[in-house]
């Protein structure tokens, strides 16, 4: 088994909505991504999709998307982005979407021996684009990665490595510590994936070795459009 991870698909669902304006490469962005899988994926991987999937805003728009996503091969482990309008409670989503989508979304699951702990995250202290109003929303995604983690906790035995799976990057610009660095470390994550970030933003990216944990930024164009194979 290989896990790999990519965010934001930003998949059209009839709204209209292309993502060509954002540059050139992004002209036929959701066949790259798909065509790019069915090439690199197989049958028994297991592929994060961090966030900002859809463009739809109630589930029946975004059923399109899903069941699009559904059809990929492997394993798909669906995370929160704050594009994510479609999104419902679990019980909710899991009685409409395909067997192989998986959600961790304050919670955690584990395949073949790799835990994956997800959460949305939020802008982190001090970043730049932080407002008013932002630290009570960031401590409440550190207090539902902590849950995710925590579920964990019991069932040490039963992996070998741990991925942590956002949407917003784990720290500010400035790469400062969060809460959400905090607790992969306490945690000993292997790897963290995350996207949100876009066209000059990736630069600003927190990529590779930090401490014991690999840091990926996943995001759509970050990536070139194809799925980021995670080092385990």
């Amino acid at each position: 088994m290989r896990v790999f991870a990519i965010g934001d698909m930003h998949l059209e669902s009839g709204t209209g909505k292309t993502m060509d304006r954002f540059g050139e490469h992004w002209r036929n962005h959701d066949r790259k991504i798909f065509d790019s899988w069915e090439r690199i994926g197989r049958d028994d991987d297991v592929l994060i999709i961090a966030g900002d999937t859809s463009w739809a805003m109630r589930m029946e728009e975004a059923q399109p998307d899903l069941a699009r996503i559904g059809q990929m091969k492997g394993l798909k482990v669906l995370i929160k982005g704050n594009h994510d309008y479609w999104w419902q409670s679990l019980a909710k989503m899991t009685r409409v979407l395909h067997p192989s989508i998986k959600i961790a979304h304050a919670s955690s699951i584990i395949v073949e021996r790799v835990a994956i702990a997800g959460t949305r995250g939020w802008l982190c202290p001090n970043d730049l684009f932080s407002r008013p109003g932002d630290e009570k929303i960031y401590e409440r995604e550190v207090g539902r990665l902590r849950t995710a983690l925590k579920q964990l906790e019991t069932r040490r035995n039963d992996f070998d490595r741990l991925i942590v799976a956002l949407h917003y990057p784990p720290t500010n610009e400035k790469h400062e510590p969060s809460g959400f660095t905090q607790l992969i470390d306490e945690h000993g994550a292997h790897a963290c994936v995350y996207g949100h970030l876009h066209g000059e933003a990736i630069a600003t990216a927190l990529t590779g070795l930090r401490n014991r944990t690999i840091y990926y930024v996943v995001s759509a164009d970050a990536v070139d459009f194809a799925p980021a194979e995670i080092e385990l």
